[in-house]
């Protein structure tokens, strides 16, 4: 191959626009153009790939070459429905000599800069200076940002931030800040939940390598915090669960980098503090605890608790996927989630009990899925706040015995059929499992409960 064949190979990479509508086509014909393109773009990777072995490799190549290329090929490494089966492998073999170990900084930059920043140039984000980085103050009087979206025509360019995401290296994020952030959080802020979704995806990959400093100095920590907790508010909508599965433990990234625990201090030799271990200061740079336990507070009690639990109650799957996300919060919270009982341990133990009537709209995996999740939460809510179990020992043990009544219901009266068809005998012996252990771990917290 000769070198005039780059353009056209980067050409027949270049992802046909109706693959951000190809879930709701009913287009046959369109349909068919569109699937005969993915299964020709493992052909077009390989070629490429050819190519660059025949010129030493991508990075014999010029900056503005080596942009182009991992512009278009990172496209293919990532979730999307333009990508067939091995286009991901074939992309990251190509991509994987720019990121021994980081992408050069100049080649980033000018992927921020040419391929990415004029796409999102019609839509600046209302919260963000576009020089800096930096939030602004209040928000920009600008017109509207959801107008044209010109952005979302681009098929294929979240995957090719997410790509410079992970492999920026941390001390070159200063430079680039203000070509990274207003893309995230353009994803982060978007109205479509899919969008969203992919913008805590993001967003949880430039946590990954982030200085906290700079979070902090821009002031973007409590612009993304802001952003993540919106995220709970898209409820009844067929992403919900995904959402929250993602925005949880990106929150918590984001408390833990921008306000880490505080270390226990060493217990002193005498009853008096020592020379070594001297008291800190107001003025020091030690995180606040206080905002750690405001944020933990919010994300526990207003988006899980508030948002989740008590709007989305309707929604199966909606509720199992934030009691999944439980155990997580509640550890990192710690004790400080006893505030939170009084909403925690009902909501834990009602989804223990038999329903009176069953709910047609709750298939009986899911609600077997959600007394296992239940469970769990309910063991690590016991042991994070074993001092205050002392209020509902008889609470739960009531719900426990409650199931433990009904637990064998869950291997006949046609659950057998279940059980081969989903695995769900496995869940009705962890189910029988976590019902013991929560005995274990409640008469751990509250011997009296043994004794009554």
């Amino acid at each position: 191959m000769s070198s005039s064949t780059l353009p056209n190979l980067l050409a027949a990479l270049a992802i046909p626009q109706d693959f951000s509508r190809f879930d709701k086509l009913t287009d046959e014909q369109i349909l068919t153009q569109l699937i005969r393109w993915k299964n020709g773009v493992s052909t077009s990777l390989t070629n490429l790939r050819d190519l660059l072995a025949t010129r030493d490799g991508i990075q014999s190549l010029p900056v503005d070459e080596q942009a182009d290329i991992a512009a278009s090929v990172a496209a293919f490494d990532g979730p999307g429905e333009w990508i067939a089966d091995d286009a991901s492998s074939l992309a990251i073999s190509i991509l994987d000599p720019l990121t021994e170990p980081q992408i050069p900084p100049l080649v980033l930059t000018r992927i921020l800069m040419h391929h990415l920043k004029p796409i999102f140039a019609a839509n600046p984000h209302p919260r963000l200076n576009l020089q800096t980085g930096r939030k602004l103050p209040r928000p920009a009087d600008t017109q509207d940002a959801y107008e044209g979206q010109v952005w979302k025509t681009r098929i294929g360019t979240g995957n090719v931030l997410g790509w410079c995401l992970r492999n920026i290296e941390a001390s070159t994020y200063e430079s680039v800040w203000h070509l990274i952030l207003p893309p995230v959080m353009t994803y982060l802020d978007d109205f479509e939940a899919p969008y969203k979704l992919r913008g805590v995806q993001l967003a949880s990959d430039l946590l990954s390598r982030v200085p906290p400093e700079l979070l902090k100095r821009t002031g973007v920590d409590g612009l993304l915090f802001t952003s993540l907790s919106g995220t709970f508010n898209h409820l009844r909508d067929p992403f919900t669960p995904d959402l929250i599965r993602a925005a949880v433990p990106t929150t918590l990234r984001l408390i833990d980098l921008t306000s880490p625990p505080s270390p226990a201090p060493p217990p002193p030799a005498s009853g008096f503090p020592s020379e070594g271990h001297a008291i800190v200061k107001s003025g020091s740079s030690r995180a606040n605890p206080a905002t750690r336990y405001e944020h933990l507070s919010t994300l526990l009690g207003s988006c899980l608790i508030g948002t989740v639990f008590l709007y989305a109650y309707a929604d199966p799957e909606a509720i199992l996927a934030a009691t999944d996300m439980l155990p997580l919060v509640l550890t990192h919270t710690g004790i400080g989630a006893a505030r939170w009982l009084k909403a925690l341990i009902p909501q834990l133990t009602h989804a223990l009990l038999p329903p009176d009537v069953p709910s047609p709209t709750k298939p009986l995996n899911v609600d077997l899925r959600l007394k296992v999740s239940s469970l769990r939460a309910l063991c690590t809510c016991i042991e994070t706040c074993a001092p205050r179990m002392y209020l509902w020992k008889y609470n739960i043990i009531d719900a426990i015995g409650r199931a433990w009544a009904c637990a064998m219901d869950i291997e006949c009266e046609g659950h057998n059929q279940l059980a081969d068809e989903t695995g769900a005998s496995s869940l009705a012996l962890e189910y029988k499992t976590l019902l013991q252990m929560a005995c274990v771990k409640l008469a751990e917290a509250c011997p009296s409960i043994i004794q009554a």
